[in-house]
């Protein structure tokens, strides 16, 4: 059943916590997610490499490749004010689980000592500037319409992911959403900064991507599993049996498979065949999943999956 959404709950601080351990800048900044940030700027390379390379020899690409620094301000801020809300609305989570370099959030908020309200704050108004800087850089050419769409759709829905009315992590609609975002939407965005034009082939390019990132999430997900449960957090984690989870786990293998032959097939991705280098690493994740704690193997298979393509796309296009 469903876990009705409720805002974050900012309980009076021990007298313990109120001693700062870390400076607030320095948390500030580990709360934004620098490390996850150049993820995402990886990604929404792959997004502008595919453009340039379909544009390869004809005229139909759309901006100047030093006009991009709007877009990469505005995904950078978007990011972080996105990480942002997650580290208040998860502070009670992150404080039962047990960290781990992949999960549990930052751990900076705890160990500074500051108030959830805080990066909660700090979000919104962040995520205001961007709304804002997205709609200036579209009046006067900076960002193309589509684009400016998939920021604010990025943007909106990465807020949702953790914020009231919605909270999609609340009702086991959390590690799906983060995929469809970070995973297609992202990347399409990239792709519409460059291009100022969508095709199917761009979504079909990034499907094997979406579900290699989906067993990431999953994996990432689990060792949270006890502390999501206790904080009213509906993860699937929480929801589904091991077992099932399992299944679910190797229908996103196998479908990562199929979808790299489909690129491949469709001429999508250039070299599209070359993302199952990562293979053997999400086999691995498999066999692991709800077994062992860490989620490395799943990890290591979405950044190198991501890495793999834009080398692959740079090399093609230069």
């Amino acid at each position: 059943m469903p876990v009705a959404a409720t805002a974050p709950t900012f309980p009076h601080r021990h007298p313990s916590d109120t001693a700062p351990k870390m400076p607030r800048w320095r948390a500030l900044v580990a709360m934004t997610r620098p490390t996850q940030i150049a993820l995402i700027l990886v990604v929404f390379a792959n997004g502008v490499m595919l453009a340039a390379w379909r544009a390869a020899g004809t005229a139909t690409l759309g901006r100047d490749p030093l006009l991009l620094w709007p877009a990469v301000l505005l995904l950078v801020a978007s990011s972080a004010a996105i990480h942002l809300a997650n580290e208040a609305a998860d502070y009670e989570t992150d404080r039962l689980t047990t960290r781990t370099p992949y999960s549990g959030g930052s751990g900076a908020l705890a160990a500074s000592g500051l108030s959830p309200r805080l990066p909660l704050t700090l979000s919104l108004v962040v995520a205001l500037m961007v709304g804002g800087g997205a709609l200036i850089a579209t009046a006067v050419g900076g960002l193309h319409p589509t684009a400016a769409a998939l920021l604010l759709l990025g943007l909106v829905g990465g807020m949702a992911y953790s914020l009231p009315p919605v909270a999609a992590q609340r009702r086991g609609l959390g590690e799906v959403l983060n995929v469809v975002l970070g995973a297609m939407v992202l990347p399409l965005f990239g792709v519409a900064v460059m291009a100022a034009t969508l095709e199917a082939l761009d979504i079909i390019a990034f499907l094997p991507f979406v579900f290699v990132a989906f067993a990431s999430v999953m994996a990432t997900a689990w060792p949270d599993r006890e502390a999501d449960a206790a904080t009213g957090k509906a993860t699937l984690q929480v929801r589904l049996r091991p077992a099932l989870l399992r299944r679910v786990a190797l229908g996103a293998t196998l479908a990562f498979v199929a979808a790299t032959l489909l690129s491949a097939a469709t001429g999508a991705m250039p070299m599209a065949i070359a993302g199952l280098l990562v293979l053997p690493l999400s086999v691995v994740g498999l066999l692991r999943y709800t077994r062992v704690t860490s989620p490395l193997p799943n990890v290591a298979a979405m950044v190198g999956h991501a890495l793999i393509t834009l080398v692959v796309l740079v090399v093609v296009v230069t």
